[in-house]
């Protein structure tokens, strides 16, 4: 970082090609294109596939409202389809059912650490429609022996505060798509030919606006800080995942709550650790739980209610909450536990031990 701000080279230049370089090796990709964030990757890499208004994009109803905001942006009517029960990633058959003569685009959303059935999903893209991944959770995911990021036509990844690891803000397209790349790099800094960087030195470039574009380039201040994060990802995954496993053996114990899981032949990121409670273990509901597990001092979140609950998207978009039972169904019992690298065994135990003592306290 300091060595970023002596330079005086502080926006998009060589530590941000350094970092998508790095980048696009780990996932296993020919190319990364750093952003501003991941909805703004999501936004270009549906652009970059030629998605215009009218057009039909299938996607996930268990997901942050960014994934649907990038739709609904292009002008793109977002049509949600089922999810997996206790994996909460698409159901591809629900995909399927989904499908019209307008449908461009599925965007696969990696949820909590695991990544969607892509398989499961490949008869619909070799129909013709594109598979871009959310890969917002997934950094470090992998999919019958490939990562998360190379799955699909493109992905988007968030360097948000909570990820797996952080720029502060920021986010990063992958893609194995030659077509794409030009696109993706000329329209995330205003749809200039030549960038900065390129411009700068000794000769003078003219340069020339030549498509639409926007304010979504990652700076060298917060590639830098990726870079160093990228390095300590493989310690970072080694501790989510001990704690990941730590959970799952110790809530065998516990059967008021069934942790989320996912596809045979894959491995989670293990970014969040949500679990559902079982019907009618417990003499409360999933809200009367948040509130114990808070009173006992346990940092607790909700990932998350189905975005048919929420008021802009049920009723902006016209949608029925009830088409979509099993994301209904876990919308009113889902719940996360605390996983971070920090965390202590410690920490953990609080959790456990907490969680043990509400659910006797509440037992049917």
């Amino acid at each position: 970082m300091i060595e970023v701000l002596r330079s005086g080279w502080l926006g998009t230049g060589p530590r941000v090609a350094r970092f998508e370089q790095a980048f696009a090796a780990y996932v296993g990709t020919s190319a990364a294109i750093g952003m501003s964030s991941c909805t703004a990757g999501l936004y270009l890499a549906l652009r970059a596939l030629g998605i215009v208004a009218g057009d039909e994009i299938i996607t996930s109803p268990v997901t942050f409202p960014s994934t649907v905001n990038a739709i609904v942006q292009l002008g793109a009517r977002p049509v949600f389809a089922d999810v997996l029960p206790g994996w909460l990633t698409l159901d591809a058959e629900a995909v399927h059912g989904a499908v019209t003569p307008r449908t461009r685009a599925i965007v696969a959303v990696h949820f909590a650490g695991w990544p969607c059935d892509m398989e499961a999903l490949a008869a619909v893209r070799r129909s013709g429609i594109a598979v871009v991944e959310d890969a917002a959770h997934a950094l470090g995911a992998t999919y019958r022996g490939r990562h998360a990021g190379a799955l699909g036509d493109a992905a988007s990844f968030s360097f948000y505060a909570t990820k797996n690891i952080t720029t502060g803000e920021g986010g990063m397209v992958t893609t194995n798509r030659a077509d794409l790349v030009p696109r993706l790099r000329r329209e995330r800094l205003h749809g200039i030919d030549i960038d900065a960087s390129e411009r700068a030195g000794a000769t003078y470039a003219h340069w020339e606006a030549v498509s639409e574009g926007w304010k979504f380039n990652l700076t060298d201040i917060a590639a830098a800080l990726g870079l160093e994060q990228l390095a300590k990802l493989p310690a970072f995954l080694a501790r989510r995942r001990a704690l990941d496993a730590s959970y799952r053996a110790r809530l065998r114990e516990l059967p008021a709550f069934e942790p989320i899981g996912g596809p045979p032949e894959s491995e989670s990121a293990a970014h969040l650790f949500p679990v559902l409670m079982r019907p009618g273990a417990l003499r409360i509901d999933r809200d009367t739980m948040l509130k114990a597990l808070l009173a006992e001092n346990i940092g607790v979140g909700v990932h998350f209610r189905a975005l048919p609950l929420h008021r802009s998207f049920r009723d902006g978009l016209g949608v029925d909450p009830e088409a979509y039972p099993v994301a209904m169904d876990a919308s009113q019992r889902v719940f996360s536990l605390p996983l971070y690298p920090a965390m202590t065994d410690a920490d953990q135990r609080d959790v456990l031990e907490a969680l043990e003592r509400i659910s006797r306290f509440y037992r049917a």
